[in-house]
């Protein structure tokens, strides 16, 4: 326990004497952020008024590519489930069918054979 309030004392002093060094580096620092904004202010203006009609651009499209593919993979799953059912009801209703026809067809149409 005596070793935790050492820690909490010790970082406590250390914090204290990082509060007038925050002070100096934010009154150094502070300026040269600020030149470097302005100096990096065409760029942005260059970036902005030609690079977010591309991007706008590749936007839409990448929008427009999404969509399809998710319509195309809406209806894909929906015909999947479709094929499910379809196999589960009519595999066997055709299987009863055939069973059901050669159990109660006439003589003469069982000697068909279909």
């Amino acid at each position: 326990m005596f070793t935790f309030f050492r820690v909490v004392f010790f970082g406590a002093l250390a914090l204290l004497a990082l509060i007038p060094i925050g002070i100096v580096l934010a009154a150094v620092g502070l300026p040269i952020i600020a030149v470097l904004c302005l100096l990096a202010l065409p760029v942005l203006l260059v970036l902005f008024l030609i690079g977010l009609p591309f991007f706008i651009l590749f936007v839409v499209g990448t929008a427009l590519i999404g969509a399809t593919v998710g319509v195309i993979m809406a209806f894909l799953s929906l015909g999947a489930i479709v094929l499910k059912i379809a196999f589960v009801v009519l595999v066997p209703l055709l299987i009863l069918g055939w069973v059901l026809r050669k159990v109660f067809a006439p003589a003469d149409y069982r000697a068909m054979d279909y």
